[in-house]
């Protein structure tokens, strides 16, 4: 942990299992597509900056399954790829992220934020409400929100990336 208490972004991987990791790859790769021309355009530059593919000087060219596999390797190893794919993830589930932003801020939570960039001396703290559990968060927000049915990984997920906590006690989503 560096001075301020953060951890490192990649230590969300803790609370990601692995098919869960590729299913939010997944749609974030089908989903590039409803960002804006500049956004996209940014996406492609990231992914061929962190995303290495065996046999493809040009990621973005190879199979879905192998963009999937190679993104998964390079958001687990590398710190920096957490924040930007997070945060693209954000925007293509704008409607649960802005859902998940006024509950948590209505539920007292501050310092929220749907975007977060990548600093060496910064990532998630770890000051998650004690007791408060991933069991607990769904059936609030299904209380707050009771004609809305997100997928529980998900709204644990963008809780977690809007938060920008970790808990101490819980993992695998």
């Amino acid at each position: 942990m560096s001075e301020k208490g953060y951890l490192p972004f990649k230590a969300i991987n803790v609370f990601i299992e692995r098919n869960y990791l590729e299913k939010v790859i997944n749609e974030l790769l089908e989903g590039i597509e409803t960002l804006s021309k500049e956004e996209q355009a940014e996406f492609i530059s990231f992914f061929r900056k962190y995303v290495n593919i065996l046999g493809f000087r040009n990621p973005v060219r190879a199979p879905l399954s192998l963009k999937i596999h190679a993104y998964a390797l390079a958001f687990e190893d590398k710190d920096e790829v957490v924040p930007y794919t997070l945060t693209t993830w954000a925007k293509i589930k704008s409607g649960l992220a802005k859902q998940v932003k006024n509950w948590l801020e209505s539920e007292g939570w501050d310092n929220l934020a749907l975007e977060r960039s990548y600093e060496a001396d910064e990532g998630f703290i770890a000051n998650w409400p004690k007791g408060f559990t991933f069991d607990k968060l769904e059936k609030n927000f299904k209380k707050a929100y009771p004609n809305e049915k997100p997928q529980r990984d998900d709204l644990i997920l963008m809780t977690l990336w809007i938060s920008g906590n970790l808990p101490k006690e819980q993992s695998d989503l």
